[in-house]
C-alpha cells in the first residue's frame, strides 16, 4: 500500500463533513417533527371561542366564531349544535355548517330560534338559520360540536369548541 492511498482514506474532507451534516440536521428535523412541538399542533383539534346571545324576546340564540382557527373542508367534516332544554333534559342536534359548507371563521354567525315567535311578522316561525323543535329559556344550552381529522391525526375525532348558557351574555 503506497503512503498516499492511506492517507487519502483518513483525511476529512469538507465535504464529507458537509454531507455528515446535513444528515445530521436531517434527523434532527424528523425527529422534532415526530416528538416535539409540531406534534401536538398537527394532530389537536381546533382552538376557537365561541361567543352566545340569546334574546328572549324574539326566542333567538346567536352564535358567534369570535376568534382562533379558521375551519376549513381539509379538517373538518361537520360543525353541529346541541342544543339542550334543561327542563325535559333532553338534547336535539342541529348542523351549523358540513363540508360544502365550509369555511367557518372569525365573524361567521348562526342564529338558532324556537318555534314560540314570528319575530319577522311574516306568518313562519322559523326565523333563524336553523330553528329547534322546543321553547329555548335562560337555562337552556348550546354546544358548539367539531367533527373532522386534524392533520396527521390516525382517525376522525369529535370536540367541543364551546358552550353557551343562554342565560349568559357569551358561554
Amino acid at each position: 500500500m503506497s503512503p498516499e492511498s492511506s492517507r487519502g482514506r483518513g483525511l476529512v474532507t469538507v465535504e464529507r463533513v458537509a454531507v455528515w451534516g446535513l444528515a445530521a440536521l436531517a434527523v434532527a428535523g424528523l425527529v422534532a417533527l415526530v416528538v416535539g412541538p409540531g406534534a401536538d399542533l398537527r394532530t389537536s383539534a381546533p382552538s376557537v371561542t365561541i361567543d352566545g346571545e340569546f334574546d328572549a324576546e324574539t326566542g333567538t340564540v346567536t352564535l358567534t366564531h369570535a376568534g382562533g382557527d379558521r375551519l376549513t373542508e381539509t379538517s373538518t367534516h361537520a360543525l353541529e349544535l346541541v342544543v339542550t332544554d334543561a327542563d325535559r333534559n333532553r338534547s336535539t342536534t342541529l348542523t351549523w355548517a358540513e363540508a360544502d359548507q365550509l369555511p367557518v371563521e372569525s365573524g361567521d354567525t348562526i342564529v338558532l330560534d324556537d318555534p314560540g315567535v314570528d319575530s319577522d311578522d311574516d306568518g313562519s316561525y322559523l326565523d333563524g338559520d336553523v330553528s329547534v323543535g322546543f321553547f329555548l329559556d335562560s337555562a337552556d344550552t348550546v354546544a358548539v360540536r367539531w367533527t373532522g381529522r386534524p392533520l396527521g391525526a390516525p382517525g376522525e375525532r369529535t370536540t367541543t369548541l364551546g358552550t353557551v348558557r343562554l342565560g349568559n351574555a357569551t358561554g
